[in-house]
């Protein structure tokens, strides 16, 4: 598993780390812009989700050579035919996330706990509680789009071609749609 980490990181993320690290080095990505923001979101997200599609893909379709050069998907098929032929596949998914959410779910309360010094080592959840609105989130120094201003950046870059393939990753797009949307909103308030 750590193999594949490796490879989302190396094959995925990095890159988008190293554009985003260059736009804002460069001047051309503030992210207190809410402008910058959602530009950045409608532009490379898609790009960033086909490029872990891509990953994910040639992850299941690479051939292991320890699995005497079978892929991953090859090998969930051979041992899904094994189990209905041996007539233990039942079909069932597992619990079902009502079960699964219990605070004690997975524990036996017929077990002893381990040692007071190993618990006091476990690793905690991280802390997932919402907040009260995007106002909170701000504060909390998250930078979050609102619908509404992704739903209005959308309108105004119409037909930009977010995907199009502009041979310096995206970032002249990037810098077309912010100037697009900087101008759809100085027209805005020009009106009102």
């Amino acid at each position: 598993m750590e193999r594949g980490w490796r490879d989302v990181r190396k094959d995925t993320l990095e890159l988008h780390r190293q554009i985003f690290t260059y736009l804002e080095q460069s001047g051309l990505l503030d992210m207190e812009s809410a402008v910058h923001r959602v530009c950045l979101y409608i532009i490379f997200q898609p790009r960033i989700q086909h490029s872990l599609d891509e990953t994910r893909s040639s992850w299941n379709n690479h051939k292991i050579r320890t699995a005497g050069n079978t892929t991953p998907i090859a090998l969930y098929q051979l041992s899904k035919t094994r189990a209905i032929n041996r007539g233990y596949w039942t079909g069932d998914p597992g619990d079902d996330i009502r079960t699964a959410s219990d605070p004690a779910y997975g524990e036996d309360p017929g077990e002893r706990l381990p040692p007071a010094d190993e618990l006091a080592n476990d690793p905690t959840s991280p802390d997932f509680s919402e907040f009260p609105n995007v106002a909170a989130e701000r504060n909390a120094g998250i930078f979050v789009n609102e619908d509404e201003e992704i739903r209005e950046a959308e309108e105004a870059l119409g037909d930009l071609g977010i995907m199009e393939d502009d041979g310096n990753w995206g970032i002249d797009i990037y810098c077309r749609a912010v100037l697009i949307f900087t101008a759809h909103l100085e027209e805005s308030e020009d009106e009102n």
